[in-house]
């Protein structure tokens, strides 16, 4: 970057220019740390961050040194998805607003991960030992009832609430839920 940089300025003092610093932005789906990157280059706290998406609302340059500025951005979602089990990890991870999912349909998306997991990491244990409920011969709808009847008086809605936030704090675990590709 700054051997662009230098090239850079170089051409703006041939068109009688002032030289400034190499700039970037720092872009990405909400949540993965972007503002958490900034403040880690400069070795102290510069723009907020949080683990929780919205934290960055606008624009900001910052200045990381002489030669370099990089832009804090928002997080950024595509407006369509191309494939709509993205967009159901990223509201199982709490990374889109949630007033733009239904709790109980990604709770029970996440058990069906959760399931689909279990061949290649034992993820069904975490579950049982958590919520007392055996997922043996349960869909994910039939163990999301069973663990709302049992544990939250047959609320569903607090039970896909719980799931989904012991899921997001890591008491199931700590796990992708994506498989790396097979090469």
């Amino acid at each position: 970057a700054i051997a662009a940089g230098a090239a850079m300025n170089e051409r703006r003092r041939n068109r009688g220019m002032r030289p400034r610093p190499v700039r970037a932005v720092v872009v990405g789906f909400p949540n993965v740390g972007k503002s958490a990157l900034i403040n880690r280059l400069l070795n102290r706290k510069v723009v907020h961050s949080a683990a929780r998406p919205g934290i960055t609302r606008q624009l900001r340059w910052i200045k990381i040194s002489a030669d370099i500025e990089l832009l804090d951005a928002p997080g950024v979602i595509p407006a369509r998805l191309e494939d709509q089990r993205d967009a159901v990890k990223l509201a199982i991870c709490d990374d889109i607003g949630e007033a733009s999912y239904d709790n109980q349909r990604v709770a029970i998306a996440l058990l069906d991960l959760l399931y689909q997991l279990n061949t290649h990491v034992n993820t069904l244990d975490k579950l049982r030992s958590r919520y007392e409920v055996e997922s043996a011969n349960l869909s994910s709808e039939d163990y999301l009832h069973t663990l709302a009847q049992t544990k939250y008086l047959g609320d569903l809605e607090r039970a896909a609430c719980q799931l989904l936030t012991d899921f997001r704090k890591g008491h199931l675990g700590l796990f992708s839920l994506e498989l790396p590709p097979l090469r």
